[in-house]
């Protein structure tokens, strides 16, 4: 079995960049706005590390590397009160 090298290495940095291009590509196909793009990632990225810490905000917010209630503010801001309290 084949581990990857970490994602700071050459190597995986050139694989994110052409998963990232090839998503920009498609969202610009679909004339979606620089703003929407920016949301529509920051949120799946945001519920993929609250998935990977079995919805524990203080260590999904450690994994992104940001305060537990700036978290809950972008779950709030984007429709997702259920998981950011309130």
């Amino acid at each position: 079995m084949t581990t990857k090298p970490p994602l700071g290495t050459p190597d995986r940095l050139h694989d994110l960049s052409e998963v990232v291009g090839s998503a920009a590509g498609l969202l610009l196909d679909r004339g979606l706005p620089l703003e929407d793009a920016l949301s529509a990632f920051e949120l799946r990225y945001v519920r993929e590390a609250l998935r990977r810490s079995h919805g524990n905000l203080s260590q999904a917010a450690a994994r992104l590397g940001i305060h537990r209630n700036t978290l809950r503010s972008k779950l709030q801001r984007n429709g997702d009160a259920s998981r950011g309290g309130e």
